[in-house]
């Protein structure tokens, strides 16, 4: 839980602290990085501001493929990342850490490949 607990920190730190918020944009479980006491750390935070889009010129596709599994359906749908959809991806991260499985895991029966359709 102290992974969970410093990792919603972070989230929090970049959606109710930073002026202006940050949305992360691309949060996966790749992204919460260890140190030698287990203490979570974000990295790589995509500065995607509020209102702005950093890395609007790079095709949508590309900025979610490396997120399949942890992208909000609305997110997926219109390319459009809110704070909300930090939120969807951090929940996915939490289901990982629950369950112990990735997002998708295509070595399961069909329906259950998929963490959050499971």
């Amino acid at each position: 839980m102290k992974i969970a607990y410093g990792a919603a920190q972070g989230l929090q730190y970049l959606h109710e602290k930073a002026k202006p918020p940050i949305i992360y944009r691309d949060l996966k479980s790749s992204k919460v990085l260890l140190d030698d006491n287990f203490n979570p750390k974000l990295s790589n935070v995509g500065l995607d501001k509020l209102g702005s889009s950093a890395d609007s010129k790079m095709p949508m596709q590309s900025r979610m493929m490396d997120n399949h599994g942890y992208n909000a359906p609305e997110y997926t749908k219109s390319g459009t990342a809110t704070l909300m959809t930090d939120v969807y991806s951090f929940g996915v991260i939490l289901l990982e850490l629950i369950s112990g499985r990735k997002p998708i895991d295509p070595s399961m029966p069909e329906d259950q490949q998929d963490l959050v359709a499971w």
